[in-house]
């Protein structure tokens, strides 16, 4: 097999250094002083679509002089291996042994039996017994995505707990429970309200003296936030900020595993992380399976590059990965999709601190994160549940949205803290039209279709719901004979779309025969166009 020169792989190498370098810029732009009209939008670049990558083979080619020229996968540390063994006596054993083999310790955790080490190009990593071996991956903010949203896309401002249903006194939400952000670091705000010591710090980097800390401190406002132009979800809540950055906005899964498991052993109950890596490492592997195993939730948002995979650690096991829409409920074309998605949130223009005493319009599924994050901290105290049950209360009561059921733009659907709340309140009739969405044509159905979907977000069943659905090929009255708390029906509705790009509409109306709880939402309707192919 031909192997590629010294010259090429080097080429190759600065490339993906470059692309690395490109993804850690932090878009920022200087941003004005709290005042009611203030309204900063940070300026963003989009995220290069990197391929993911599990490979923790060595691999690469000799080059002229003999030597080995490593080929690193997409975003991992050249140089840096992470070894996690499976007994103490083999961690021990390696750590005592590094310096025979011309390692250089870059970090070890005793409650991970891992080990981060560097090492000169050409060292031979072979022998390293009872330990798996992976890369060690960048693990960065996801760049502000404002640019990139669809045209019409509306933003929530300081509306987004109005948006989601919160229209009582939230004030004393997630009283006593701890959320960890682990992020930039947060900064001293009067939104967070720093002198009741809500905010406790571990830094795991280092920062110089003019760092700015905003987007951890944006993430934290939106979790626990208690000014009026920055409401939290759970004002009561208190905020462990695990920095884990550095001046670039970007970490590595070293120190995300690190920040993880200290905040586990600190007392936090819900875990944020607002960053992502797209490679798959060992080390984050084991720090999510050690916080699960102490009932620990960990929320992380899903990506902004718009892709068709979501990043790590929201695409492992048991963690909520977080999408974002806007405020007419859309999926945002930035936010990643995948079948690992959970949920969505609002994740469009959102009020949020920064810095010290400013304000800014946060966007992207960073924004997303801390929204379910606060609500998993608000429905704990309300609900008097586990951080996991309350997870398991946040997810079931997600208004579906897009195509029917779980799927991969929506997760579960969207958050709904006003269902949440009254989840145990009798009396409830709430019918909703969830979604119309348009399916291409198939076999079966050789017209594309427009699936209208009900859904029953009240907390008694319905019984005998009108349906009237219009669309140009008529008026179509069908009768819903039940229909269970939190349960969908989809009718299917062909539509023929012109080639001329003309718009079809498709409307739709459902009551219910006791008085509905919230009659805006019985009525949708749609334009359809055919796309080009």
């Amino acid at each position: 097999m031909h192997m590629p020169n010294k010259t090429t792989i080097l080429a190759i190498i600065t490339l993906i250094l470059a692309v690395v370098a490109g993804f850690m810029i932090s878009a920022t732009q200087e941003v004005e002083r709290y005042s009611n009209d203030t309204e900063v939008v940070i300026n963003s670049i989009k995220e290069p679509p990197p391929e993911p990558n599990r490979s923790i083979a060595r691999a690469g080619a000799r080059g002229n002089d003999g030597g080995f020229i490593e080929a690193f996968p997409p975003f991992a540390l050249p140089n840096e291996r992470i070894a996690v063994f499976k007994s103490d006596k083999d961690y021990r054993n390696f750590l005592t042994s590094l310096k025979d083999q011309n390692f250089k310790l870059l970090g070890a955790s005793d409650r991970l039996r891992a080990i981060h080490f560097g090492f000169s190009p050409g060292a031979k990593l072979d022998g390293i017994d009872g330990a798996e071996v992976g890369y060690n991956f960048l693990v960065a903010i996801p760049a502000p995505p404002d640019a990139s949203a669809q045209a019409g896309a509306s933003g929530f401002g300081r509306n987004a707990l109005s948006w989601l249903g919160v229209n009582e006194d939230n004030s004393q939400w997630g009283k006593g429970v701890t959320v960890a952000v682990l992020d930039s670091g947060v900064n001293s705000h009067l939104a967070l309200d720093q002198q009741k010591g809500k905010v406790h710090q571990i830094e795991l980097t280092e920062l110089t003296a003019d760092s700015q800390l905003g987007h951890g401190t944006a993430v934290a406002s939106i979790v626990s936030g208690d000014h009026p132009l920055t409401p939290g979800v759970a004002p009561a809540s208190d905020i462990l900020s695990v920095r884990i950055t550095n001046d670039s906005g970007s970490s590595d899964s070293f120190t995300l595993a690190d920040g993880i498991t200290q905040a586990v052993d600190a007392g936090a109950k819900v875990i944020n992380i607002s960053m992502g890596s797209y490679g798959d490492s060992n080390i984050v592997r084991s720090a999510v399976k050690y916080a699960q195993s102490n009932g620990v939730v960990i929320v992380a948002s899903s990506g902004n590059s718009g892709l068709e995979t979501v990043t790590y650690p929201a695409a492992y096991e048991g963690v909520i990965a977080v999408g974002a829409v806007e405020a007419k409920g859309e999926h945002l074309e930035f936010s990643n999709t995948g079948e690992n998605l959970g949920i969505t949130a609002p994740g469009y223009s959102v009020n949020a601190a920064w810095g010290e005493e400013q304000l800014t319009q946060f966007s992207g599924t960073s924004a997303s994160a801390p929204f379910i994050s606060g609500a998993i901290a608000a429905t704990m105290t309300e609900k008097n549940l586990t951080a996991t049950q309350a997870a398991d209360l946040v997810l079931k009561n997600a208004n579906d949205s897009g195509l029917p059921g779980t799927d991969d733009a929506y997760g579960t659907g969207i958050l709904d803290l006003g269902r949440i709340m009254h989840s145990g309140t009798p009396g409830i009739y709430d019918a909703a039209i969830a979604s119309q969405v348009l399916v291409s044509p198939t076999i079966t159905s050789p017209l594309p279709q427009v699936l209208v979907t009900v859904q029953n977000r009240g907390t008694e069943t319905l019984i005998n719901s009108p349906l009237t659905i219009n669309s140009p090929s008529g008026t179509q009255l069908i009768n819903i004979s039940s229909l269970a708390p939190g349960a969908i029906q989809t009718y299917p509705v062909s539509v023929l779309l012109p080639n001329n790009e003309t718009q079809v509409t498709v409307s739709s109306s459902v009551q219910t025969t006791e008085r509905d709880s919230n009659a805006t939402n019985n009525n949708r309707s749609d334009g359809f166009v055919k796309q080009a192919p």
